[in-house]
């Protein structure tokens, strides 16, 4: 029944899935593409659109085997990994990333590793940290060390102005990336967006579940409304991003917030389904809408229709010594707080 609920049936919105080389100013062929979280939802489309580039040369990594699993599969249509184009990697493990980093000298990063459920980091603060923040920071470290050109580092619009743990540690990744882009004079950068549909683990899945069921379908508000793209789109627009020559954050373009409930009841007039809509309240973090960019943030249009860029002077802020010591989710939550600009 899932298959029903597609993109244009619910969201109705035109998408934007324009082909690199419509906008990239220089092609792919003879760059080396290192990306992180390979094996998520747009880590493997970034993936699949890079394949189809003769001449690349890709390292595909992910901490889940089983996921770099199903990407051999989708790539080469086996799974023998009797190449180097897959590799386990946990951007937790700063020596690992060194060592991957060193032995394929990539000129590219495409940085898409992160922890993204805002509810579980909300109860588990220490997992952000290590992951969004301190993974960040190891990856950065090593494209500096070992010259990397061009680093892409894939955010949420949840890190303007945050309030969750996961939209704080995203925007903390967003600073060091500018950091360590201006410290190096590389081309380092953060794309935000929202909503990826029918993703692993979205809110698209969550009500397509509950709906085959006839469970109730759980909404935290009434008037909660959210930012959705194609996941076509957010990988097709991420590459473009690189080919902007700037380093900054880049605002895709995502149309206009769409509220929930009004998913829901298309998503019940499609499957038919007699499920009830139960109200339980926004979680700690959440928003009741999400916003794109915040006060201090100035937005210019690029040289590409659907890609806004963002400035702001707090992205040069000094960052403080990141450190590994964080024994609880309190000391975790002490230590995201304190990496924040005031």
């Amino acid at each position: 029944m899932r298959e029903k609920f597609t993109y244009e049936k619910i969201i109705g919105r035109k998408s934007s899935d324009s082909h690199l080389d419509l906008y990239g100013s220089e092609d792919l062929a003879g760059e080396r593409i290192l990306i992180t979280g390979a094996g998520g939802s747009i880590g493997s489309k970034i993936a699949l659109a890079i394949s189809g580039y003769k001449g690349s040369h890709l390292l595909a990594t992910d901490r889940d085997e089983n996921r770099l699993h199903s990407l051999s599969l989708d790539l080469l249509g086996s799974a023998l990994f009797k190449s180097q184009e897959f590799q386990v990697l946990d951007v937790k493990d700063a020596l690992g990333v060194e060592l991957c980093v060193a032995n394929f000298q990539p000129t590219i990063i495409i940085h898409a590793a992160a922890l993204k459920h805002l509810a579980v980091l909300e109860n588990q603060p220490r997992e952000a940290y290590l992951t969004n923040v301190i993974g960040t920071h190891n990856v950065l470290k090593a494209a500096v060390q070992f010259n990397t050109r061009k680093f892409l580092n894939i955010s949420t619009d949840k890190a303007a102005n945050p309030i969750s743990i996961l939209g704080k540690s995203k925007y903390i990744g967003e600073l060091l990336t500018a950091k360590y882009g201006d410290l190096s004079e590389k081309n380092f950068m953060s794309v935000r967006f929202g909503n990826v549909f029918n993703s692993r683990g979205s809110v698209i899945e969550t009500f397509a579940r509950q709906l085959e069921f006839n469970l109730p379908v759980t909404l935290t508000d009434i008037n909660v409304s959210r930012y959705f793209m194609k996941i076509e789109e957010a990988a097709s627009l991420c590459l473009s991003a690189l080919f902007l020559n700037d380093s900054a954050i880049y605002m895709l373009d995502m149309g206009e917030p769409i509220k929930l409930i009004e998913i829901i009841e298309k998503m019940k007039t499609i499957s038919g389904s007699e499920s009830e809509v139960q109200l339980v309240g926004l979680r700690p973090g959440e928003k009741l809408s999400e916003e794109l960019y915040s006060k201090k943030e100035v937005i210019t249009d690029t040289s590409h229709p659907s890609i806004k860029s963002i400035k702001s002077d707090l992205f040069y802020s000094k960052i403080p010594e990141l450190s590994l010591r964080v024994a609880n989710n309190e000391d975790a939550q002490n230590r995201i707080e304190s990496l924040i600009p005031k």
